[in-house]
């Protein structure tokens, strides 16, 4: 007798919605979206001045790698909002069953440190990078733990955002191994920042924009995990294991429970 074959049912609107939410991003249809210091050698580039003073020039969020084609997904945990990568995370890390814990180190959480900034073309500052600059940019803790250090020496450098006093940083990357791979921080003299990018911007604003919804992380873990969703309309995710097409479909992990969504801001 022949066997029915299982019809995957259609992601629903707000799921489709939500996915191309993230392929938008991807491909640079946002409005902030986040450099990478990984093509070059050595970096100039100036940070900019903020609405809030008091603010710190840098903010921490926590985010997950997913591997080539997902990539880094930055949390709403990072400002207390739900995540379903978190909470598969901390389910998967308490988890008896070594596979489980497994999978949580795979799902490589990790802080990450974005500040706004203007990029040069040329070592001397001397032209903008339109392209690339008032945007975030991901650096490493070392580099801000430096720019802090230059910051606090209120004698010779401080603050680094101030448009008339302020200086701009040449950050050298070396290595290229994950590894191997080290920054330096050194400040250049003290110059006025660039007339047209004096406005001061909102740091809280362009992280929450680069933040992913409640909803983007249910499927980025619905793909990192291998996960099937059904019974959408009733707002309920159930998930079920690729791996139950195999023998091996009783090693179940006990993470994937019915997880609840909350109502996205798409």
């Amino acid at each position: 007798m022949a066997t029915k074959k299982k019809v995957k049912k259609k992601l629903s609107l707000r799921d489709r919605m939500a996915a191309k939410k993230i392929e938008l991003a991807k491909s640079g249809e946002g409005n902030f979206l986040i450099e990478y210091l990984k093509d070059e050698t050595t970096y100039r580039v100036r940070l900019l001045p903020q609405i809030d003073e008091e603010a710190d020039f840098v903010q921490e969020v926590t985010s997950f790698y997913l591997g080539q084609e997902l990539k880094s997904v930055y949390s709403p945990a990072s400002i207390g909002e739900p995540c379903a990568l978190m909470e598969a995370y901390q389910e998967l890390k308490k988890s008896k069953n070594e596979e489980d814990r497994e999978m949580a180190e795979k799902m490589s959480i990790r802080k990450a440190f974005l500040t706004p900034v203007i990029f040069y073309k040329d070592g001397k500052g001397k032209k903008v990078d339109e392209e690339r600059s008032g945007k975030l940019v991901k650096i490493a803790k070392s580099v801000y733990n430096q720019l802090i250090d230059l910051y606090l020496d209120e004698d010779e450098w401080g603050d680094i955002t101030d448009p008339k006093n302020g200086y701009d940083i040449k950050i050298t990357r070396t290595g290229k191994g994950k590894n191997d791979t080290s920054y330096d921080a050194k400040p250049c003299k003290n110059t006025p920042i660039p007339k047209k990018w004096k406005k001061p911007v909102d740091l809280s604003e362009m992280v929450n924009a680069v933040l992913a919804t409640y909803d983007e992380t249910v499927i980025a873990r619905d793909k990192f995990l291998g996960l099937d969703a059904e019974d959408e309309d009733d707002g309920k995710s159930k998930k079920k294991s690729k791996k139950s097409k195999s023998k091996s479909s009783s090693k179940k992990s006990k993470s994937k429970k019915k997880s609840k969504k909350r109502k996205s801001d798409i």
